[in-house]
């Protein structure tokens, strides 16, 4: 004998629909107020008043989508180098890694943010992983050079830079490539010198590289996006 199967009463149904109707409502509500944040965020960047902005970028690292938090993390960072809290933009990078291990733009943070606090060997590490993730960026490479220059390796660095040569001249940016040979014959002379005569040379060049990531390879949009 077959048994009628019981429909859901009519006060169950409406305790379901409650149910999904809160929890759409509390959904619209959170996406709301992160992006309130993050327009309020991105206008006080705009303006330079950064020390504002990082409150509302530590505001969207809590309950808010993958892509946002990193975007925000990736800002906190960014913005703490500009301030010259390079301890903290180094702490700060070093936790995108651990949350999004296989994201190219926060080993890229961490490695660029360790060789300016002159932790060479992490920031070798780190920029490995970077040209693990993206072996077709050649800036990484160019990173990893400068980073075994300041860890005392100038043969690996001059390796490194004609390794990355190849992805500068097969990506026809010449002006990168130029760069990369001019970097190679400029640690050749470093050679007959202590290794502080060429410390603000390397500064620099860090500099150089982060600004480029930041300018020319980071994509916030794409990031943005990517939820």
């Amino acid at each position: 004998m077959r048994v009628k199967k019981q429909q859901p009463s009519r006060i169950i149904q409406l305790l379901i629909f409650s149910v999904m109707a809160n929890l759409a409502i509390s959904t619209s509500s959170k996406a709301d107020t992160y992006k309130a944040s993050l327009k309020e965020a991105l206008e006080l960047d705009k303006d330079g008043f950064y020390e504002e902005a990082i409150e509302y970028w530590e505001k969207l690292r809590v309950d808010t989508p993958s892509n946002i938090k990193l975007f925000a993390g990736l800002k906190i960072s960014g913005t703490n180098t500009k301030l010259g809290n390079l301890h903290r933009a180094v702490e700060v990078s070093q936790n995108l890694t651990e949350s999004h291990p296989q994201q190219y733009e926060a080993w890229f943070s961490f490695a660029n943010n360790s060789g300016a606090i002159k932790k060479y060997p992490q920031a070798i590490s780190a920029f490995k992983k970077t040209i693990e993730l993206k072996p077709e960026e050649g800036l990484g490479k160019v990173g990893l050079a400068f980073a075994y220059f300041g860890d005392e390796k100038p043969d690996l660095a001059i390796k490194a830079l004609k390794d990355a040569m190849k992805n500068f001249k097969a990506n026809k940016n010449i002006s990168w490539y130029r760069d990369c040979r001019l970097a190679i014959r400029q640690i050749k002379d470093f050679a007959r010198f202590p290794p502080k005569y060429a410390e603000l040379w390397l500064k620099n060049n860090l500099k150089r590289v982060q600004e480029t990531f930041e300018n020319s390879v980071l994509n916030f949009s794409n990031i943005i996006k990517s939820d």
